[in-house]
């Protein structure tokens, strides 16, 4: 696990050296999932690592909606833990039940 303290500049050898040890990457953010800094990392790691990935990579990250102000709709919108123990356990090659991916 690599808890990015800034993005800029970006981590990279130390992103891609992780990538080559664990050959998975998974990445999560609140932000949206265009344009965002685990769309950057995904790059980097399909420029500099592709060959040691072993599963595809997961990207969390935030609905592609306006952020709503009720907590219980917001909660929706962020990623949440249970989101990020599905994408790891898919990038482990581990069953997820059906019902839970969607």
């Amino acid at each position: 696990v690599i808890n990015l303290r800034s993005i800029r500049p970006l981590d990279r050898s130390t992103i891609n050296a992780s990538v080559r040890k664990t050959n998975r990457l998974v990445t999560v953010e609140e932000s949206f999932p265009q344009h965002g800094v685990g769309a950057e990392i995904c790059t980097s790691v399909v420029e500099e690592s592709f060959g040691y990935l072993d599963a595809p990579v997961e990207r969390i990250a935030g609905a592609d909606v306006p952020m709503p102000y009720a907590a219980n709709l917001e909660r929706m919108a962020v990623p949440q833990v249970e989101d990020i123990v599905r994408a790891a356990k898919r990038t482990c090659h581990r069953s997820v039940p059906l019902a839970a991916t969607a």
